[in-house]
């Protein structure tokens, strides 16, 4: 789970303490302490419209706040993070009608992410009816990751599907993207850089083929 969360943070920031609910009789010396308070008004009236949306469809808001508090930062234009967090909430409404109502919160910050950088909802849908009980959150936050670092999109997607397909667990999916994070910063092709790490990842789970019914000496040179 610690992993987990360090990987989570490749994606988002975290998020800040509470927001306080807002009001037009706010004072400035309030306003201080609201990690929204720096907005204007109208723009803060509507990040409360989108959290308080988010709220009602069950769906959670720390990447809403998260993604507020970034513009912030950064001292985006208002209307510019009104925009943004309104496209995190709609990729999360997205993530939740792929993934279905039990999915963590963890998992559908993970899956809007990934459909925010261009994994398709069929893609999403694939890697979820699979799961065999197991959480897609770490493979989503790698495929993300991976397409934001320069891998192709499709060759991120198969890939990371593939490897799911075989039963690798989250362990087998951080490892790989250390080791790709390592060849991309030492000049290796991002793509070429994922397609050599994940050859290195066993097959696990009741996908592999058992050890028993491989020719001897024989290497594994799977295409699913």
């Amino acid at each position: 789970m610690s992993m987990t969360r360090r990987m989570m943070a490749v994606l988002v920031l975290s998020a800040g303490a509470a927001t306080a609910a807002w009001a037009q009789d706010v004072s400035p010396a309030a306003r201080e302490l609201d990690p929204l308070g720096r907005l204007s008004e109208g723009s803060r009236y509507q990040i409360e419209l989108i959290l308080d949306s988010a709220r009602v469809a069950g769906l959670p808001t720390a990447p809403l706040e998260s993604k507020a508090l970034e513009g912030i930062s950064k001292r985006v234009d208002g209307r510019r993070i009104v925009s943004a967090v309104r496209m995190v909430f709609r990729s999360l409404r997205d993530a939740r009608s792929v993934l279905g109502a039990p999915a963590t919160p963890d998992e559908l910050n993970a899956a809007a992410s990934a459909l925010r950088v261009g994994v398709t909802r069929a893609e999403l849908a694939h890697l979820t009816q699979i799961r065999r009980d197991r959480s897609v959150t770490m493979p989503l936050v790698v495929l993300s990751d991976l397409i934001t670092r320069g891998v192709p999109r499709d060759t991120a997607s198969q890939t990371i599907l593939q490897l799911w397909q075989r039963g690798a667990a989250d362990d087998d999916f951080s490892g790989l993207w250390r080791g790709v994070e390592r060849d991309i910063v030492s000049g290796t092709d991002p793509g070429v850089a994922l397609l050599n790490r994940a050859r290195e990842v066993p097959p696990r789970g009741p996908s592999s083929q058992p050890e028993g019914s491989r020719p001897e000496g024989s290497t594994e040179n799977r295409n699913s």
